[in-house]
C-alpha cells in the first residue's frame, strides 16, 4: 500500500476510507451512483505520512505536541505556525512530485480545486466539517503542489488542534489525504440539505444558492436564495430571492476574489425552478444510496450540474410535532366567541364554522380533510392560520386579503396572508387542483352571481319566519323526545343554511370593491368615503336594537308617570307593576314587549349558549333605559342617525357627479348598492342565526330542568358542559362516565381558563403556566389602529370590559371596549366615539358605528389596558389614531 500514493477518483472505490478520507470516499460514492462529479485524483494519507518521515518532521511534531500540552494560549499561537511552516517548506520527494505532475496533466483543467480530506473526519458523534483548508482557482502545477502541502499543514491550525483536543483524538495518528479536481467555473453554487437542518423535517429538500463560487455563501457574506422542495414529488413549496451585492469569482492570478453583482441582476434568482428540481432529484438519489440525510455542495455552469461534496447531517434536530408547527390567531373569533367556550357551544360552533368554510372553499375544490379550521387555546376559540393560509392562497381574489384590515384581532405582525410568517412546509396541502378549479368555476361564479342582496333579503325573511315559529312553541308542554327532535331540527336547519355565508362573503367583497374606486377615482386619500357611504342606512337589526331602545326611552319620557315609575322602581317585575296602571303605561309595556320579541335574542358573547339573553335579563334592559333617560337633552341618537343618512345621500350625489365617465359611474353605483345591501344582509343574517342559537339555549335549559328533577344534573346550566354527543346518553341514563364528576371537573377547568388571557397569536403549543402575555406599553400617549367610521371627537373615556354589567356609558363619553358584538349595541347610543382593542373594517362594531355615524377606531391593541376611565382622549376616525391628552 505504501507504493500507492495517488489514485484517480473514479478508481478509488476499493480504497479504505482511512487512506483517502471521508470527503474523497463521498465523491467516489457520488460518482458511482451516477452523480456528476468533477474529475480528479486523490493523494492518499500515506503520502502525507511519507512526507513527514522523509523530512524528519515526525520527531519535530512530537516535540511540539509535548510543548503544546502545557503551553498557554499565547504560546500555541507561535508553536502551531512553526509546525505548519515546517510542513510547507519541506520539499516533496521526487517520485511523489512526478506522480502529482502526471495526474495533474491528465486532468487537462484550466484551474483546479485542492481540498483537504482528513482521514479521521466525521466519526460518529463528531463533525470535522470546515476544519481544514481548501484552495480554489489553482492555475499551475507549482501552485497545485503548494496547495497540497498547505492542506497537509491545515491539520495544525488552531481550530483543528483545539477540536481534536476537545474531543479526545490522537493528534499524531491524524493523517491528511488531499483531493485535486478540475474546478467548475460556477455561474451559481450553493448547498443542499436532504432534510431541514433547522426543523428536522425529513420530507423537505432545502436548497440555498448564490451567484458565482460558493465562498461568499460559506463565509456568510451573502444571503442566499432559498428553495424548499417537497421530497415526495420535487414540487417547489417556497422560494425566496435575496438581494445580492457581491459574488465570488476567479481572478486572473488563479485565486478567488469578490466582485460586485450587476445591479440589474441583484434581485434575479440564481437558479430557476427546473435546476432546483434537478438538484433535488440527484440529492434524493444520493440520500437513498448513502442511507442518511446529506449536506451537499453543488455548482452550476450553464445547464450542467456538478456536486462537489456530500457529508452526513450529524446534528439533525428532532422534527417538530404537528402541534409545534401550528399558528393560531383569535382574529374574528375573539369577537364572536370572546370567552372560554363551554363544551356544548364548542360542539355547535365547530360544526358551524367547518360547514360554512367547507361550503365556500369546497366550491372550488379545496378539501380541508383533517386540517382544523378552529381549535381551542385555554378554552377559547382560535383560528388555525396554517389551514386558513392554505385555503386563501388558492381562493380567487383572496390571496392578498389583509387579515388585519378585514377581520381585525391585532394581527398586525401577520400582515398580508400571502406573506405569513409560516414556513411553506407547515402550510397544509388542501388538495387544490387548478384543472379542478377551472371545471368548478362556472358553478362557483353562478353561485356568487345568483346570491344577490335581494335574494339574501328573501332568505333572511324566511329565516325570520322559521325562528318566529320556534318562539311560539310551548317548551314545557313537550316531551323529552320532542325537545330533542326540535333541538336536532334547529341544528339541521343551521347546517343546511350555511349557504348564507355566501351573502355575508359578498357583502365583505363589495365593501372592499367600493373602497378602491373611492380612493382611485375620487381622491379619497384618507379612505373615509366608503365608511360614510354606509352610514345611516336603516334596517340593520343590531343597530335598530339600540335605536328601538332609545325610542322606548323617549316614549317613557313623554309620560311623566311612566318615567317616574322607571326611575323609582327596583327590579323589572316591580317596575312593571308600577307602570301598568299609569297613563301611557299600556303603550310603553307594548313597546317593551315588542322590543323583547324583536331583539331579546341578543346578548354579549352570543354564540356561547351558557350566556343568558336579553329576554332573560330584563333588569339589564331597564338599567339601560334609566341611563338613556339621564342623557335625554344631551344627545339625540335618532336625529344623529337621520343626519348621517342625509349626509350619506349628499355624499353619494357628489360622488356620482364627479364621476363623469359613465362606465366608472355605473361601476360605482353597482358597488355602492351591493356594499350597502350586502352589509345589511351580513348583519341581519348573523342576527337570524343568533335567534336560532337562542332557541337552542331554551330547549337545552328545558332539558336541563328535567335532568335536574331526576338527579342527573346538579343544576340546569350543567347541560352546557356536556358535548353534543354526550347529550342523548346522559338523558337516557346510559352515559359511560360519572356525569356529575365530569361536569364538575369541566366547570373547574372553565374557571381556571377564565383567569388566563392568552396572546392574540400563538405559535406552537400553548403552555398556560408558562407563556408571555402580549406586551402593553402602559405609558403610551398615541395609539394607532384602523379607522372604520370617520370623524374627530375629544371627550372623557369610559372603559368597559364586559357588557351586561352595571357600568354604563354616559352621554358624550367615549366607549373603550375590548371588542363589541350586538350585546354591546346599547352602549353605542350615548357614546360620542368608539375605541376597540379588536375589530376590522367589517366587524360588528365597525358596521354599527358607521350606521350610527359615530367616529370609531378599532384594532387599537391593548387600549383597554392603557386608557383609564375619566381620561380625556381624542379619537380620530379619519386617520385611525387615538391620543391620550390627560
Amino acid at each position: 500500500m505504501s507504493q500507492v500514493r495517488i489514485i484517480p477518483l473514479d478508481a478509488a472505490h476499493n480504497i479504505a476510507r482511512t487512506a483517502v478520507g471521508a470527503k474523497a470516499v463521498s465523491l467516489v460514492r457520488m460518482s458511482r451512483v451516477g452523480l456528476p462529479v468533477p474529475p480528479g485524483f486523490c493523494i492518499l494519507g500515506a503520502a502525507f505520512r511519507e512526507h513527514l518521515e522523509e523530512n524528519d518532521l515526525i520527531i519535530r511534531i512530537e516535540s511540539a505536541m509535548e510543548e503544546l500540552s502545557t503551553a498557554s494560549p499565547m504560546a500555541r499561537k507561535s508553536l502551531l505556525p512553526d509546525v505548519r511552516q515546517a510542513i510547507t517548506e519541506a520539499p516533496l520527494a521526487d517520485v511523489l512530485r512526478k506522480e502529482i505532475e502526471s495526474h495533474y496533466r491528465m486532468l487537462r483543467a484550466d484551474r483546479v480545486a485542492v481540498r483537504s480530506s482528513a482521514t479521521v473526519e466525521d466519526l460518529p458523534g463528531h463533525s470535522f466539517a470546515g476544519q481544514y483548508d481548501t484552495y480554489l482557482g489553482v492555475a499551475d502545477l507549482a501552485g497545485c503542489v503548494e496547495a497540497i502541502k498547505k492542506c497537509w499543514a491545515s491539520l495544525w491550525t488552531e481550530r483543528a488542534y483545539d477540536y481534536r483536543e476537545r474531543n479526545g483524538f490522537d493528534h499524531l495518528s491524524a493523517d491528511m489525504a488531499v483531493i485535486v479536481q478540475g474546478l467548475v467555473p460556477a455561474e451559481a453554487s450553493g448547498v443542499l440539505f436532504t432534510a431541514d437542518p433547522v426543523t428536522g423535517r425529513s420530507d423537505r429538500l432545502i436548497i440555498e444558492a448564490c451567484f458565482g463560487m460558493g465562498e461568499a455563501l460559506v463565509s456568510g457574506k451573502v444571503t442566499p436564495d432559498r428553495f424548499v422542495l417537497s421530497k415526495r414529488d420535487l414540487r417547489v413549496l417556497s422560494r425566496s430571492v435575496s438581494e445580492k451585492t457581491i459574488q465570488s469569482v476567479l481572478d486572473d492570478a488563479g485565486g478567488v476574489r469578490e466582485q460586485a453583482v450587476d445591479p440589474n441582476r441583484s434581485n434575479t434568482p440564481c437558479i430557476n425552478e427546473t435546476i432546483a428540481r434537478r438538484l433535488g432529484a440527484l440529492a434524493k438519489k444520493t440520500e437513498a444510496a448513502f442511507g442518511s440525510p446529506q449536506d451537499m455542495e453543488w455548482a452550476v455552469k450553464g445547464a450542467e450540474i456538478f456536486f462537489l461534496q456530500s457529508r452526513p447531517i450529524t446534528t439533525l434536530p428532532a422534527a417538530k410535532s404537528w402541534e409545534d408547527q401550528q399558528v393560531w390567531t383569535n382574529a374574528n373569533t375573539g369577537e364572536v366567541l370572546p370567552d372560554v367556550v363551554t363544551p356544548m357551544s364548542w360542539a355547535m360552533a365547530n360544526r358551524l364554522v367547518t360547514a360554512m368554510f367547507g361550503s365556500i372553499f369546497g366550491s372550488i375544490g379545496l378539501d380541508f380533510g383533517d386540517h382544523p379550521l378552529i381549535g381551542q387555546i385555554a378554552g377559547r376559540a382560535y383560528f388555525n392560520l396554517n389551514t386558513m393560509a392554505g385555503a386563501l392562497r388558492n381562493f380567487p381574489g383572496l390571496r392578498s386579503m389583509n387579515i388585519t384590515q378585514v377581520f381585525g384581532g391585532e394581527q398586525g405582525q401577520m400582515g398580508n396572508l400571502s406573506q405569513l410568517e409560516i414556513p411553506e412546509e407547515d402550510i397544509p396541502d388542501l388538495g387544490f387542483s387548478l384543472p379542478g378549479m377551472i371545471l368548478r368555476m362556472p358553478g362557483f361564479l353562478f353561485r356568487v352571481l345568483t346570491h344577490s342582496p335581494k335574494k339574501g333579503e328573501r332568505f333572511i325573511a324566511e329565516m325570520r319566519r322559521k325562528t318566529d315559529e320556534l318562539q311560539e312553541i310551548d317548551l314545557h308542554s313537550l316531551s323529552e323526545d320532542d325537545l330533542v327532535a326540535y333541538h336536532r331540527r334547529i341544528i339541521d336547519e343551521i347546517l343546511d343554511n350555511v349557504q348564507a355565508i355566501t351573502f355575508a362573503a359578498m357583502g365583505m367583497l363589495y365593501f372592499t370593491n367600493l373602497d378602491k374606486p373611492c380612493r382611485d377615482w375620487l381622491g379619497d386619500t384618507e379612505g373615509t368615503f366608503a365608511n360614510r357611504l354606509l352610514a345611516g342606512m336603516g334596517g340593520m337589526d343590531s343597530a335598530e336594537a339600540g335605536l328601538d331602545l332609545w325610542r322606548m326611552t323617549v316614549m317613557a319620557h313623554e309620560y311623566p308617570a311612566v318615567e317616574a315609575a322607571i326611575l323609582s322602581g327596583d327590579d323589572w317585575e316591580s317596575t312593571r307593576r308600577g307602570i301598568a296602571d299609569t297613563p301611557g303605561g299600556e303603550a310603553f309595556l307594548a313597546s317593551w314587549d315588542q322590543f323583547i320579541a324583536t331583539h331579546g335574542h341578543h346578548t354579549r358573547g352570543e354564540l356561547e349558549l351558557l350566556n343568558a339573553r336579553w329576554s332573560e335579563t330584563p333588569d339589564y334592559i331597564l338599567d339601560m333605559v334609566r341611563t338613556y333617560l339621564s342623557g335625554l337633552g344631551q344627545t339625540d341618537p335618532l336625529e344623529h342617525h337621520s343626519r348621517r343618512a342625509r349626509e350619506r345621500a349628499e355624499l353619494t350625489r357628489q360622488c356620482q357627479q364627479r364621476l363623469r365617465n359613465p362606465i366608472k359611474r355605473a361601476l360605482f353605483n353597482f358597488y355602492l348598492r351591493r356594499a350597502q345591501r350586502g352589509s345589511l344582509a351580513r348583519e341581519n343574517l348573523k342576527s337570524m342565526a343568533i335567534r336560532y342559537w337562542a332557541a337552542m339555549r331554551f330547549i337545552l335549559l328545558e332539558l336541563g330542568e328535567r335532568l335536574v328533577a331526576r338527579g342527573a344534573l346538579a343544576c340546569r346550566d350543567d347541560i352546557f358542559f356536556l358535548s353534543l354527543e354526550e347529550l342523548d346518553p346522559v338523558r337516557r341514563g346510559e352515559a359511560g362516565f360519572k356525569v356529575r364528576e365530569v361536569i364538575a371537573a369541566r366547570r373547574a377547568e372553565h374557571e381556571r381558563n377564565l383567569v388566563i388571557t392568552p396572546p392574540k397569536v400563538i405559535v406552537g403549543r400553548f403552555d398556560p403556566d408558562n407563556f408571555v402575555p402580549d406586551a402593553v406599553e402602559e405609558t403610551a400617549e398615541l395609539l394607532a389602529g384602523l379607522a372604520v367610521s370617520p370623524g374627530v371627537v375629544t371627550g372623557q373615556a369610559r372603559v368597559i370590559l364586559r357588557a351586561n354589567t352595571d357600568e354604563q356609558v354616559l352621554a358624550g363619553e367615549i366607549l373603550v371596549a375590548p371588542f363589541t358584538d350586538p350585546g354591546w349595541t346599547p352602549y353605542f347610543l350615548p357614546a360620542a366615539a368608539i375605541v376597540m382593542d379588536q375589530g376590522g373594517l367589517l366587524s360588528h362594531g365597525s358596521i354599527v358605528a358607521r350606521e350610527y355615524g359615530i367616529p370609531a377606531v378599532v384594532n387599537v391593541g391593548p387600549a383597554t389596558k392603557i386608557i383609564q376611565t375619566g381620561q380625556t382622549i381624542q379619537v380620530d376616525g379619519n386617520s385611525g389614531v387615538v391620543r391620550i391628552l390627560r
